[in-house]
């Protein structure tokens, strides 16, 4: 059995300078072909993250969707706050990269045991 493309992923060092948007926007150009700005944030700051992911322009370009396809952003909370984000693997979980582990995939049972939910969904519709 191949392994999934998201394998050559697992591992990458998260750093304040390398967040969870800075890898999203690294897998999406690469495998995806889609381009998106890089939004500088405090990595270490979750009130920063939570602001700038609110906030960002960047919005704009995405739409939420009921069922995410491989590929889709993934908007992640702790608590009510949107803070993390990351990308839907069609092996029903995400693929993202967390403060003191690097990049991961985690399925979606198991982002509760890393304090997360799912609080939507987004497929890129616009450069």
């Amino acid at each position: 059995m191949t392994a999934h493309w998201a394998s050559t992923y697992i591992g990458r060092p998260w750093s304040r300078s390398f967040t969870c948007w800075h890898f999203c926007a690294l897998v999406w150009q690469e495998r995806f072909g889609i381009a998106v700005p890089l939004i500088e944030i405090d990595g270490a700051d979750p009130r920063a993250t939570r602001r700038e992911l609110s906030n960002s322009v960047e919005r704009r370009g995405w739409v939420a969707v009921a069922t995410p396809a491989e590929g889709d952003g993934v908007m992640m909370a702790k608590g009510a706050m949107p803070c993390h984000v990351g990308i839907w693997l069609s092996l029903g979980g995400v693929l993202h990269c967390v403060e003191g582990a690097g990049a991961i995939f985690t399925p979606t049972a198991r982002l509760a045991d890393l304090g997360y939910s799912i609080c939507g969904t987004y497929r890129r519709v616009a450069a």
